[in-house]
């Protein structure tokens, strides 16, 4: 194992200071002494056992609070893989034993049975891993770095013409119309519609997309943190699809999306299954939450011709080039190519109310 390297601090002369570990959270800890000899000394002793420090476990330990920038969701996934496959084969593995062999044969087990983003995400965490000991001086070089993963198969998503769409509509019950009108009519994630409260519609019919509703392992939780940056963001509402959303839900709950037994939000995997039986009764093919939003974009995109840019500003996306980073969407232009979209998808409907009012 390298031992600490001590180095002076800056503005205080006299003091020396070496990184080390905190024993008890196992997070990255800087000692301070007045000689670079004690600093040092401090620093590798918080390491305690020295085997210890060499194995896979610990590291894993150490990295996996220092990732801040994944959602939550991406990090729930990745404890529970870690927990479930990587620890049990590797936690006790001597970090430098580990060979490209052996985690090439490991990956290409792991995609017999899991999907290919989350063979990959993992792969992501491994490689950070070995990245801490190659830091360390541990290790020359990161074994992970030639794993070869399966290519994934792509799948044709399930987009909606705008007459399916209506029908779809039409057909689903009032416990989640509310969810296919934000899914399809606004472009919302499945977790940012069912976080939708009352409160977060302005008077004016602006929506604010702030929280959303995650399924974890111990049931479904409201949280603030949304996949991106650019998913905080606002949607106008047309004056008949506002009606729409706000119609079905006259009660006390002050979710959109709100479960009529007990006054609160939907959960996510009620919603699957009332999906895909309204999919059946309006005769369209079956689709998912995500692939209502999909319609939507592709919707915008192709039928109503709006710009790219707007597109995006109103489905959370990135911007795809420097120029998309420059051009800012003002809220006129969404509420002209939002009313432009409802008034496509109410004009083959027969009631009234869907009807964008002046």
């Amino acid at each position: 194992m390298k031992l600490p390297t001590a180095y002076p601090v800056k503005n205080r002369p006299g003091l020396w200071a070496a990184k080390g570990v905190d024993p008890s959270t196992l997070k990255r800890k800087t000692y301070y002494a007045k000689c670079p000899e004690e600093a040092t000394r401090l620093a590798y002793g918080s390491f305690a056992n020295e085997q210890e420090y060499k194995l896979f476990d610990f590291y894993s330990r150490v990295y996996l609070p220092t990732v801040k920038h994944r959602s939550e969701n991406w990090l729930n996934q990745i404890a529970w893989t870690m927990d479930r496959y990587v620890l049990p084969r590797f936690g006790d593995h001597d970090i430098r034993e580990i060979k490209r062999a052996e985690l090439q044969q490991f990956f290409n087990d792991l995609a017999v049975t899991l999907k290919p983003t989350t063979v990959s995400k993992m792969k992501i965490v491994f490689s950070g891993v070995l990245r801490l000991a190659i830091a360390d001086e541990l290790i020359q070089s990161n074994p992970s770095e030639f794993v070869r993963l399966r290519e994934p198969r792509r799948e044709e998503k399930t987009v909606l013409t705008l007459d399916e769409l209506r029908r779809l509509i039409e057909a689903s019950p009032e416990v989640i119309r509310p969810f296919v009108l934000l899914t399809g009519c606004c472009g919302l994630r499945r977790g940012e519609a069912l976080g939708v409260t009352k409160g977060a519609i302005s008077r004016g019919g602006v929506l604010s997309i702030r929280q959303q509703v995650q399924q974890l392992r111990g049931g479904a939780v409201v949280s603030p943190k949304l996949k991106t940056e650019n998913s905080y963001r606002e949607i106008p509402l047309p004056s008949g699809l506002l009606n729409q959303l706000l119609g079905f839900n006259s009660g006390s709950s002050i979710w959109v999306c709100s479960d009529s037994n007990s006054g609160g939000f939907l959960r996510p995997t009620l919603i699957l299954k009332k999906l895909t039986e309204a999919c059946t009764i309006a005769g369209v093919p079956r689709v998912s939450p995500h692939e209502l939003r999909h319609t939507f974009i592709s919707l915008m995109d192709n039928d109503i011709e709006a710009p790219r840019t707007v597109v995006m500003a109103l489905a959370g996306h990135a911007p795809q080039s420097t120029t998309d980073g420059y051009s800012h969407v003002k809220i006129e232009q969404k509420i002209r190519w939002m009313n432009r979209f409802w008034d496509q998808v109410s004009t083959v409907c027969v009631p009234e109310q869907w009807a964008t009012r002046a």
